[in-house]
């Protein structure tokens, strides 16, 4: 049987023969993996609050590299600092993060980190079986992700801090001073 590397987080599978022709620096058999995650946090309400997100950002750096963008690479990796670093609950990342993209006149080239660390990754969180072990995978797997790319941190806070910058018309629900609307303005 052969078997096949993923060139971004270094799990290896057995080869599927599937081609591959997305942005990450994946292999066809990891991006089935994380198909078949994000599948399940679809599927569940308390999996796509607790995680997806989390899930998206981890993929998206730890498999950065090839012909992977500039701009997923960065934007994705100030997703991670939002919601580990500065505590936003998931569901108020994406707005931020379009906020950012906005915001941003050209992109960061952030390097992977050398060597690839070979640690926790979307199979750990496949291979979960229950909703909680899931979402504790996925926190795992994110901050072992966001540590990894430490040389990277004040490129992705200096990205955050344009969408806390973003003009009032294009902040969403979270307010210039960091308070929640609780109701219309008057």
């Amino acid at each position: 049987m052969s078997v096949v590397v993923c060139p971004g987080c270094g799990i290896v599978r057995p080869a599927s023969g599937v081609a591959y022709d997305r942005k990450f620096h994946a292999s066809a058999e990891c991006w089935g993996l994380f198909e078949q995650v994000i599948g399940r946090e679809f599927e569940s309400a308390v999996l796509f609050g607790q995680a997806h997100q989390l899930t998206v950002d981890a993929y998206a750096v730890q498999h950065a590299g090839g012909a992977h963008p500039d701009k997923s690479v960065a934007i994705h990796l100030a997703g991670l600092h939002l919601s580990l670093e500065r505590g936003l609950r998931l569901w108020e990342v994406p707005a931020w993060l379009q906020r950012i993209a906005s915001a941003t006149p050209s992109w960061p080239r952030l390097e992977p980190p050398a060597p690839r660390p070979r640690g926790l990754n979307i199979r750990d969180v496949a291979e979960s079986r229950s909703p909680d072990r899931h979402v504790a995978a996925v926190r795992a797997w994110a901050g072992q992700v966001w540590e990894t790319w430490r040389p990277h941190h004040a490129a992705a806070r200096a990205l955050a801090d344009l969408g806390a910058e973003a003009p009032p018309a294009i902040r969403g629900p979270v307010e210039s001073r960091g308070r929640r609307r609780s109701g219309p303005r008057a």
